[in-house]
Formats: C-alpha cells, structure tokens, sequence
C-alpha cells in the first residue's frame, strides 16, 4: 500500500512539476477536464490518466478514464478481483486486466512499470499505464481506431457504447475565438463532436439538452471551433471548399450522401471525418452518436468548412449537376 501510494504520488508531483513549467498536461491526450470528471475521478487518478494518455498519441485520456470507470468505478469497487485475486474471467486489478484464466494473461504481455516499484497489476499507476499500452497497440495509436482498441480491450459492443459515451462527459468542450487558424478550428471541431459521442439523436436539435441531429452536430461542433456553418446538411455542402478524392479528407472535413450521388439537391446526411475511414456521425431517431465508417453506396463527397469555398482540394473532376441552393428549412 505505501509503495502504490508513492507511486500515485510521484505522478502528482510530476505533473505539478510539467504544469509549473507551463506545460500542459493534456498535451496528446486531449482535452480539459469536465466539472463531471473532475467530480467524479478521485483527484489522484485524474493525472495519472491524463499523463499514462499521454503516453500513446491519440488516446485521449477521457477514454482511458471511462474504462476504469466502467470497469471498477476507478478502483472503489469492492469486487473481488479489484483490490486481490482475479474475478470469475481471470482480470484483476482496477483497471480489470487479465492475469490468466478466460481473460488470458494480457497483463504479462503489456505490463508497465509506472510508479517504478515492480509492474503490479494492483497498482492504479501501473494498471492505468498497462491500459493505455495496450489499448496504444490495439488501435489507439494516433487515434487510428480509438473505438477498435476500446472493443479489444472488452469484445462488447455494448462496452464501447458505454465507455466512449463516458468519455464524452470527461472532456470539456472549449471554444475557439472566431478567425482561429484553420487546423485549430477542425482540431476544436473533432473534439467538439467527440465529446458528444453516446449523446441521442433528435430531428432538429443542435445541442438542446444534449441531443442532436446530424446537421446540428456538425453545426455545432465548428461553432466550438469559431465558425459558424449553416445550419442543415444541404446548405452545408455549399459552404468551404470541395474535397472529391476520399484519399484527400482530413479530420474535421463533413461527408455528404444523397439519395442520387449525381445530384447533391438530394443530399439526406453529413458526418464529421476523423481519419482511418471513420467518422462521427448522428444517425437516425433511436440511436446515439457514435463513430463509424464513412463510405458507404450513397457517399457523395466532401467538404472542407476552414478551406475558401469553391476551391477544390484536388483536381479531380467534379460532378457534372450543379448543387443548387436550397432555401427549405429542413433539419439534419
């Protein structure tokens, strides 16, 4: 016990030490923390999950934090398996990890020595670095697969539902000024519609007690960034500047698909790009944001909102029909 306490406190201390140097903490991990993380994780742990995010480029740490939420409410449950031995599926520890049995020995395999004292998988320090590690080698990775590594880590899609809806109310929000530089604002914007993620569907909501449409998401989300884009999918298409060739599109671009791909007045839906073919997207009433696949039989193209409209980012012919404005108000 005096060893994890050190341990958890040599991380503290660390992170003071970063922060009086006017580093922040979240400097790969992502994001600020939210009055609800900062309520709900034990002061402690907060930093030691921003830093062991920190660790893996593109792993935010609300991700990191969320699984050790769901998985043992960061350590206070009483579980068995939690504070000594290992549950009925072998993972043990507050971060759940396995050490045999169904489970496998997973800890063996990714075990990190955070707190220096002997990699222990009871040790929150190291457990929550081992986490990181091994989510980092299973997707996490400069955000390649996020959800991927969170579906390795449990084999569940119910698991990754809950574990990134969690996550989207550990990050606080924060906006940009207006005239931002562009990748500020897309950075602002993916963050924004990332934190939204587990967040319900609703026709016409753009953010009223945290529902959404898909318009109203990306909307949204720039508005965080500092840029206001107009409010539904079609007028949307018409806003920055065309990205045709899909090896072109860079996280924060929106992707429109259409009921006829040769006519953008048919437009139905927009995503927000991150990158790896993944987008965020707010689907349909009785679903929730989530992330998933962008291509699909009736992808139409892209957009980039921060590029100066009418300039397409590669030359690549564009479509021989002319997007024509729409003034009907129609949501999503």
């Amino acid at each position: 016990m005096v060893k994890l306490l050190f341990g958890i406190f040599a991380v503290v201390f660390l992170v003071l030490g970063l922060m009086a140097l006017g580093l922040s903490t979240s400097l790969i991990g992502g994001g600020a923390p939210s009055q609800d993380a900062q309520r709900d994780i034990p002061p402690q742990l907060l930093p030691v999950y921003q830093t062991a995010a920190d660790s893996c480029p593109g792993l935010p740490w609300s991700v990191l934090a969320a699984i050790g939420k769901v998985e043992t409410d960061h350590g206070r449950s009483t579980a068995p398996g939690v504070h000594s031995g290992a549950n009925f599926a072998g993972a043990a520890g507050p971060m759940q990890i396995g050490i045999g049995g169904k489970a496998g020995n997973t800890f063996a395999g990714y075990a990190i020595d955070a707190d220096g004292g002997g990699a222990d998988v009871y040790s929150p320090v190291d457990a929550i670095y081992t986490a990181a590690n091994y989510l980092c080698q299973n997707g996490a990775s400069k955000g390649t697969d996020v959800a991927g590594a969170v579906f390795a880590y449990n084999h569940a899609d119910w698991y990754v539902t809950k574990v990134l809806a969690i996550a989207s109310t550990y990050a606080a929000s924060q906006g940009l000024p207006p005239g931002a530089p562009a990748e500020d604002v897309a950075a602002a914007a993916v963050q924004y519609a990332y934190n939204q993620l587990g967040k319900p569907y609703q026709w016409g909501a753009t953010g009223e007690q945290g529902f959404y449409d898909y318009s109203g998401l990306t909307q949204a989300a720039y508005k965080a960034g500092g840029l206001d884009i107009p409010r539904v999918s079609r007028d949307q298409w018409n806003f920055g500047a065309r990205v045709w060739n899909v090896a072109d599109l860079q996280p924060g671009d929106l992707v429109f698909y259409a009921y006829n791909t040769a006519d953008p007045s048919t437009i139905h839906h927009v995503g927000m790009y991150i990158g790896a073919g993944n987008m965020i997207d707010a689907p349909y009433t009785g679903a929730t944001i989530r992330i998933t696949p962008f291509i699909r039989a009736d992808y139409l193209g892209g957009v980039r909102p921060t590029a100066p409209g009418g300039t397409a980012t590669t030359p690549v012919k564009t479509p021989t029909t002319t997007p024509a404005p729409t003034t009907t108000t129609v949501a999503g």
